[in-house]
């Protein structure tokens, strides 16, 4: 293998020859170059002026022309020439002898490439041309004379390079002597001290600290080596005792192995059985983690969602359930103490249907996989029969009431319509004792006949009595209704119960300034109801109507208003009672079938009329009541529904038109 110093030397040696190489080459291409573009016109046109003095002293001599030009080709630079007459005939030749003739006889063949060149000699009247070819080639001496100074300058520097060799290796090897005396001296010392080199030379500074700290290591090395072969002789004894051991505890696996197989049958079975509850509950189940996705849930998760339910594992379930993210159902964090949230009637509209429902969630603390159970139970069905239930207390309550109201104001009423009867009799002309105390007090019985028609009194009796018939009809509608005892149901036409509640209300309607207008098309289909209670439900319809009209004032050009019309509606008659009024606030709206629920103050109203008038519609009739806003958004407008009378059926006549006066 080379040295580094031996490398270095046939580099230098190299690189040397290649200079001297180059350099010599150089010379040659640049003697060939002077030849070419120097030397050879200047020997072509002293040629020329040779044979033009001989040409003028030898006249048409061509033999002596002939010779002097076979000397002239002897010279190194000239490879041929040739002589034509003013007609282009050649007159002489010559040639060096090596390579082809290129000279034509005739001039006018010569090629316009050809490497010579060309003079005109004179001599009397007659004219020649004269073409010389030179060879621009060096002779072969010069090749030679510088192949040999080339090779002696190339010895020459070998020896020098050698001699600088010699004492270059002489000047670097001194100090690395030094250095390999004092290494060896420190690999024979067997003490643990640190070894230290010393520097003798800067430049061997850096190699020296490296070396007294791989001298270090080693022996830092030697030391855990040491140790290393009593731990491992110690761990050899000790993996005896493993070995015996190992065996024993192979036993031990092997038989916990089979333990474990019968374990994971178990699980197995276990996990099908699991999943067989999870899936067959009647609620919706997510397993969450910390980020809210989705690790696991039941079938009727996906039914609810109308996915896959293995579809649903990784995805966010507040994407899912947009309805759940403002609960904050999952723990801050891991270490928050476990506590059970339950949110009661949600609703959720993001499943297949919207649905009510209860929202429990219970945190997984000790989980790696999932942080959160949350089941979602739907309790649309029991929201129905509780809201049910509640009516239904709600109207037993309003029928015992109604029971202790009747008997109460039974005997007022029948007072009332008593004293009106007494009061009739003794304002009648031809009773005698009403007679004997006219006579007594000097009156005209006849006089005060026309007194009370003039003002009316007799009108007044009338509504009286008719005011306290239809209170008494009411009661006793209340007593039935108390009792659960229905009136006798008949058949009877939408346009006879309109027209007979129209002339109970007609008079307090014009009282108060309210137009009533009736549609021109009430329908004589028939429905099968009991008459005086449906009438009551339309007479607490337009008395509601009445009270919200009174109390509101729609404006300068505003004017109260009353619409009736009827429709059908498949199988059901549909009357509806709209006015031109405030309307129903939204709030307000869902409580007003409720008993007792009423926006008048104290005194003013018990809020039984449209829960009363609700019930007798749906429980008795098993129709609907109902509400909604205006058809141009203002005003209330109340739609009550019956079911036709399928066993009487009129044939198809024009309505009847009733006069709305």
């Amino acid at each position: 293998m080379m040295l580094a110093r031996q490398k270095a030397m046939f580099a230098t040696i190299l690189v040397c020859l290649g200079v001297i190489i180059i350099s010599a080459m150089a010379y040659v291409v640049a003697a060939e170059r002077i030849g070419r573009e120097q030397l050879a016109p200047d020997i072509s046109r002293v040629f020329s002026e040779v044979l033009q003095t001989e040409i003028s002293n030898q006249d048409d001599d061509l033999f002596t022309l002939q010779s002097m030009m076979h000397r002239m080709v002897q010279h190194y630079q000239i490879r041929e020439l040739a002589l034509y007459d003013d007609a282009g005939q050649r007159l002489a030749h010559s040639h060096s002898g090596e390579g082809l003739v290129r000279l034509p006889a005739i001039i006018k063949d010569i090629k316009p490439a050809t490497d010579g060149y060309k003079y005109i000699l004179h001599t009397g009247n007659d004219e020649y041309t004269l073409i010389i070819r030179n060879d621009v080639s060096l002779p072969g001496f010069f090749y030679i004379d510088t192949l040999t100074t080339t090779l002696m300058v190339v010895s020459i520097s070998c020896v020098l390079v050698f001699m600088l060799y010699v004492f270059t290796r002489q000047w670097q090897q001194q100090p690395y002597e030094h250095l390999l005396g004092d290494i060896q001296e420190a690999i024979d010392r067997t003490d643990d001290e640190r070894i230290t080199l010393q520097v003798r030379d800067p430049d061997l500074k850096p190699l020296i600290i490296s070396l007294n700290d791989l001298f270090w290591r080693r022996n830092q090395r030697t030391q855990h080596l040491k140790t290393a072969n009593k731990q491992a002789e110690h761990a050899r004894l000790r993996a005896t005792r493993l070995s015996t051991e190992t065996r024993q505890m192979n036993e031990d696996l092997a038989k916990e192995v089979s333990v474990r197989r019968s374990i994971e049958v178990q699980l197995k079975n276990t996990k099908t059985l699991l999943d067989g509850i999870l899936n067959a509950m009647p609620s919706a189940l997510f397993a969450l983690d910390s980020r809210n996705r989705i690790v696991q849930c039941n079938q009727q998760a996906g039914e609810w969602l109308n996915k896959d339910h293995s579809q649903l594992i990784g995805l966010p379930l507040s994407q899912l359930i947009p309805e759940l993210e403002p609960l904050a159902l999952m723990p801050e964090s891991p270490a928050q103490t476990p506590e059970l949230k339950k949110e009661e009637r949600i609703a959720i509209t993001s499943f297949i249907r919207p649905m009510m429902s209860d929202v429990l969630a219970y945190p997984l603390p000790d989980s790696q996989q999932a942080r959160l159970v949350i089941r979602i139970d739907d309790i649309s069905q029991r929201q129905r029969m509780e809201e049910m239930m509640v009516q239904t207390e709600k109207m037993m309550t309003v029928g015992g009431l109604a029971a202790g109201m009747a008997h109460e104001i039974n005997n007022p009423l029948g007072a009332i319509l008593q004293n009106l009867q007494n009061v009739r009799r003794r304002l009648q002309d031809d009773l005698p004792a009403n007679q004997r105390a006219a006579e007594a007090l000097e009156l005209d019985m006849s006089k005060v006949q026309e007194y009370l028609a003039q003002r009316g009194i007799f009108q007044f009796f009338e509504h009286i009595q008719n005011a306290g018939e239809r209170a008494a009809g009411i009661v006793a509608n209340m007593l039935q209704f108390s009792r659960n005892d229905h009136l006798q149901k008949r058949d009877i036409s939408i346009a006879e119960l309109v027209d007979t509640t129209l002339n109970i209300a007609r008079n307090d309607l014009a009282l108060k300034h309210i137009e009533l207008d009736v549609s021109d098309q009430i329908s004589q289909q028939p429905v099968h109801c009991v008459p005086s209670e449906i009438e009551q439900v339309l007479l607490n319809l337009l008395r509601n109507s009445q009270q919200a009209l009174d109390e509101y004032d729609g404006g300068e050009h505003w004017h109260p208003r009353i619409h009736i019309t009827v429709k059908r509606h498949h199988n059901m008659i549909c009357i509806l009672i709209e006015d031109n009024g405030p309307g129903i606030p939204t709030d307000i709206a869902p409580h007003i079938f409720e008993p007792f629920y009423t926006t008048k103050d104290v005194g003013e109203g018990t809020g039984l009329g449209l829960s009363v008038s609700y019930f007798i519609v749906t429980s008795h009739h098993q129709g609907k009541l109902s509400y909604h806003p205006g058809r141009l958004g203002k005003g209330a407008c109340f739609e009550l529904c019956l079911p036709t009378s399928q066993a009487h059926l009129p044939p198809p006549n024009p309505p009847a038109m009733l006069d709305p006066a």
